[in-house]
C-alpha cells in the first residue's frame, strides 16, 4: 500500500510539472501576443482619431498661466505620478497591519485508507472515521514588537510625505515643460511675423527695381539680386513656419491635449527685470526645492529603518486564540460526531542569537544612512550651482536684451537713411538690400533676446523650486495664484512690434 501511495504522489508531481510548464509561453508565443496587443492598441488609436480623440481639444485664446493649468490637469506623466500617493496610502495600511490582529480561517478534509478497530472480545469498536473534517479559526494579536510597529508607522508616514514631494516635483516639471514650449512657440510666431514683414518689404523693393529697369535706370543684376532676396526670405519663412508647428506640437504634448487643438497664444514676449541676489535665491531654493525635501525625507525614513533593525534585539509578545470544529470529535476520537475545541495563549519570544543577522542588517542600514546624508549635501550643492547658473544666465540675457534693443533702433534708423538716399539716387540697390537685411536680423535677434530672458526667469524659478505648489501641499495647484508663473508676466511692450 505504501508503494502505491508513493507512486501516486510521483505521478501527481509529474502531472503538475507538465501542467505548469504548459502555462509558460514560449518566446515566439510571448512576442506574438505582444504584437497582437500592439495591433489592438493601434486600432483603438484609429478609433479615437475617428471620434475626435479621447483628449480634450482646445480652441481660442490661451495665455501662459492657462496653458500651465491645462497641463497640470491633463499631462499623462503627472497623472501617472499622482499614483505615488496611492502607493503611500497602501504602505501606511501595511504598517498598521503590524499592530492589528490577524484572523485566519482554515479548513481540511482528510480521507483515510483505514481506521483502527479495537476488539474487546465481547464488544468491538473503531476509533476515528475514514472521512475527517475540520474547520479552525485563529486570532493573533501582537502586544509588543520591541519598537518595530512605531518605527514602521513613522516610516510609512514619511513615505507618504515623500510621495507628496514627488508629485510636487512632477508638477514643477510639467509647469516648466509647458511654459518652455509656450515660449518657444511664441518666439517662432514672432519670427514668422518678422519674415512676413521682411518679405513684404522685399517684394515692394523688387517692384521698384523692376520699374527702374523698365526705365533703363537699373541694371539686370539689380533685378536678379532683388528676386534672389525675395526667394531667400520665402525659404526662411517656410523654415520658421515649420519650427512654429514643431513648437506648437510640443506644447500640446506637454499640456496633454489633442494635436488638433487650434489656439491663439496671447501672452507676448516681454522683459521684466528680476531684483534678486544670490543669497536670497539660495534661501528660497533651500526652503522650496522638492529634491531637497525628498533627500531629507529619505534620511528620515532610513533612520526609522535603523530603529526597526535595533528592535530585533528586544522580545516580542503575542496573544493568540483558536477555535476548532471537527468530525470526529477532536477531544474523543471514538465519537464520530461534530464537536469543538479551543485554546488561548500568550507567547513571549526573545531572540538571543541569530547568527549575526541583526548586526549585519544594522551595518547595512547605517551605511545607507551615511550615503543618504552625503546625497543630501550633494543635492544642496546642486541647488547652489543651478541657482548660480540661472542668475548668471539671466544677467547675460538682460544685457543681451538691452544691447539688441539699441541695435534694433540703430538698424531702423540706418534703413530710414538708406531709403531716403535711394529715393534721391545717392544709395544703391545693394545698400538697400543690406540695410533691410540688417533690420530683419536685428529684429529677430531682439525677439530671441526677449525669449532668452523669459526662459532665464523660468530657469531661475525652477532652480528656486517655486514653479509649483508650496512644500507640504497635498493637492495640485488649480489656479494661477498658487503658481510661480504669475511672476512671469511682462511689464512692457516690445519695441520690435513695428513693421518695416
Amino acid at each position: 500500500m505504501k508503494n502505491r501511495t508513493a507512486s501516486g504522489l510521483l505521478v501527481c508531481s509529474i502531472v503538475m510539472i507538465v501542467f505548469l510548464a504548459g502555462c509558460l509561453p514560449s518566446r515566439s508565443e510571448y512576442y506574438h501576443d505582444v504584437r497582437k496587443s500592439r495591433a489592438e492598441a493601434y486600432e483603438r488609436w484609429k478609433s479615437a482619431e475617428e471620434r475626435n480623440e479621447d483628449r480634450p481639444s482646445l480652441k481660442g485664446e490661451l495665455n501662459l498661466e492657462e496653458a500651465v493649468l491645462v497641463g497640470l490637469q491633463y499631462n499623462p506623466q503627472l497623472r501617472a505620478a499622482v499614483q505615488e500617493k496611492a502607493k503611500a496610502e497602501g504602505r501606511l495600511f501595511e504598517a498598521y497591519s503590524e499592530a492589528l490582529p490577524k484572523l485566519n480561517l482554515s479548513g481540511q478534509y482528510q480521507r483515510l485508507d483505514q481506521v483502527m478497530n479495537i476488539d474487546l472480545g465481547v464488544q468491538s469498536f473503531q476509533i476515528g472515521d475514514k472521512d475527517n473534517y475540520s474547520y479552525r479559526i485563529n486570532i493573533t494579536q501582537p502586544l509588543y514588537r520591541g519598537g518595530t510597529i512605531p518605527a514602521a508607522l513613522r516610516g510609512a508616514r514619511l513615505f507618504s510625505y515623500m510621495s507628496d514631494e514627488k508629485v510636487r516635483s512632477a508638477v514643477e516639471q510639467v509647469a516648466f515643460q509647458v511654459a518652455s514650449a509656450y515660449m518657444d512657440t511664441l518666439l517662432a510666431q514672432r519670427l514668422i511675423e518678422v519674415q512676413k514683414s521682411s518679405l513684404k518689404s522685399a517684394k515692394a523693393f523688387l517692384e521698384q527695381v523692376e520699374a527702374k529697369r523698365e526705365q533703363g535706370v537699373s541694371r539686370e543684376y539689380d533685378v536678379l539680386r532683388a528676386r534672389v532676396d525675395v526667394s531667400n526670405i520665402q525659404a526662411d519663412l517656410i523654415e520658421q513656419r515649420n519650427r512654429r508647428n514643431l513648437a506648437e506640437a510640443r506644447l500640446f504634448r506637454a499640456m496633454g491635449v489633442s494635436q488638433k487643438s487650434n489656439t491663439e497664444l496671447v501672452t507676448d514676449l516681454g522683459f521684466k527685470s528680476v531684483d534678486m541676489n544670490f543669497s536670497e535665491a539660495v534661501s528660497t531654493a533651500f526652503q522650496n526645492r522638492p529634491d531637497i525635501y525628498q533627500a531629507i525625507l529619505s534620511v528620515g525614513m532610513q533612520k526609522e529603518a535603523i530603529n526597526e533593525a535595533y528592535s530585533a534585539y528586544l522580545p516580542e509578545l503575542d496573544a493568540s486564540w483558536w477555535h476548532l470544529w471537527a468530525k470526529p470529535d477532536p477531544q474523543q476520537a471514538s465519537n464520530n460526531e461534530w464537536d469543538t475545541d479551543w485554546a488561548g495563549a500568550i507567547t513571549l519570544t526573545w531572540p538571543l542569537f541569530d547568527g549575526l543577522a541583526r548586526e549585519g542588517r544594522i551595518v547595512q542600514r547605517e551605511a545607507e544612512l551615511r550615503k543618504l546624508k552625503i546625497l543630501l549635501g550633494d543635492t544642496e550643492e546642486k541647488a547652489l550651482l543651478e541657482v548660480k547658473n540661472a542668475l548668471l544666465d539671466l544677467e547675460n540675457a538682460r544685457q543681451l536684451v538691452e544691447s539688441q534693443e539699441l541695435n534694433l533702433e540703430r538698424a531702423d534708423r540706418a534703413l530710414e537713411l538708406v531709403q531716403d538716399g535711394y529715393k534721391e539716387g545717392v544709395n544703391t540697390e545693394l545698400e538697400m538690400l543690406d540695410a533691410r537685411a540688417a533690420v530683419t536680423r536685428a529684429r529677430g535677434l531682439y525677439y530671441q533676446s526677449l525669449h532668452r530672458h523669459m526662459k532665464g526667469r523660468l530657469d531661475l524659478q525652477r532652480a528656486m523650486g517655486i514653479l509649483g505648489a508650496e512644500p507640504g501641499a497635498e493637492e495640485i495647484p488649480r489656479s494661477s495664484q498658487k503658481l510661480g508663473l504669475d511672476r512671469v508676466k511682462p511689464e512692457k511692450q516690445n519695441k520690435a512690434s513695428g513693421q518695416d
